[in-house]
């Protein structure tokens, strides 16, 4: 899981999903999609009490199942991103069946580290710290894949946050 996590973020990256002049999707305000799924006033928290965080910007790739809404604040070292992501589980997982993702979504959780186990979100959830500055949880439900990333600085202390917003999330999909 961590490699296809890692692939998929790589994927992101390579592919231009997120940036400016970005192919290959369809970019709009704050909307539908995954920009529907958290307001500004719940991500706040996570900023300083004077940051402005920016309306989500979202992003489709239909052919691939998959839709995200990026907010930003900050700037320089102080600068952050939270992308959430929505994807298709059977694309991402293919050819598992819903036990076979939630195994191997829990077995992704490497014990003695941040990483843990989330209860009470969807069929499965974990959070998962990839450095100091790279976050994310992730859900599986109702046959999707929902994930909240958070890069910035000293993003693994704001791990309850990311998870909360998680959990929020997952009662809008």
């Amino acid at each position: 899981m961590m490699n296809f996590l890692r692939f998929l973020g790589l994927a992101m990256v390579v592919s231009g999903t997120f940036g400016p002049g970005s192919g290959g999707g369809i970019v709009a305000a704050q909307g539908a999609g995954p920009c529907a799924l958290l307001t500004t006033s719940e991500i706040q928290p996570l900023a300083p009490a004077k940051a402005t965080i920016s309306d989500g910007v979202s992003k489709a790739i239909a052919a691939d199942g998959f839709s995200a809404c990026r907010y930003t604040w900050g700037a320089g070292t102080g600068r952050f991103n939270l992308d959430v992501t929505v994807n298709d589980a059977a694309r991402a997982f293919a050819g598992m069946g819903p036990d076979q993702i939630k195994q191997r979504m829990h077995g992704s959780v490497t014990a003695g580290t941040a990483d843990a186990v989330v209860s009470d979100v969807g069929d499965a959830a974990f959070f998962k710290a990839e450095s100091p500055v790279y976050v994310h949880a992730t859900a599986y439900l109702k046959g999707r894949l929902l994930q909240v990333h958070l890069d910035g600085f000293e993003a693994r202390e704001k791990k309850d946050q990311v998870i909360a917003l998680l959990k929020s999330a997952a009662a809008r999909l």
